[in-house]
């Protein structure tokens, strides 16, 4: 938060939130255009099945695409799926957002992506496990 005031010079608006019916096509469609997005390491991928259970979703096509997904398909709660760009107006982004059936803002994907995030470190010797 605090890089965002520096970077905007105060109080505004972070980030433009746009729904879709069809957000692998709509990724596939802007980075045609050259539009960038950030990306999700290896890890949270791997960790999908493990986190969410059954969701039906194709995880290679996430993964390729750099997809989050959130949400608890099994206990009723539908599945949130996402993507940031990169900086775009100054210091605002945009996240493209498909909810099937959830009313979430991604809060599992936070959490999901720290640890992903932190277990790639591990993997690469750059930080060490706690015992």
């Amino acid at each position: 938060i605090e890089e965002f005031l520096k970077d905007y010079g105060g109080e505004g608006i972070q980030h433009i939130a746009p729904g879709t019916d069809d957000i692998y096509a709509s990724v596939e469609a802007l980075r045609a255009r050259n539009i960038p997005f950030q990306s999700a390491p290896d890890t949270y991928f791997e960790g999908i099945g493990q986190r969410l259970g059954q969701h039906g979703e194709d995880v290679e096509r996430l993964h390729k695409n750099h997809i989050l997904i959130d949400g608890a398909p099994t206990q009723g709660q539908g599945l949130l799926l996402q993507i940031f760009t990169a900086n775009q107006i100054g210091p605002i982004f945009f996240e493209l957002i498909q909810r099937k059936g959830n009313e979430g803002f991604g809060e599992g994907n936070f959490r999901a992506l720290f640890e992903s995030i932190e277990a790639d470190q591990i993997r690469r010797g750059v930080l060490k496990a706690e015992a």
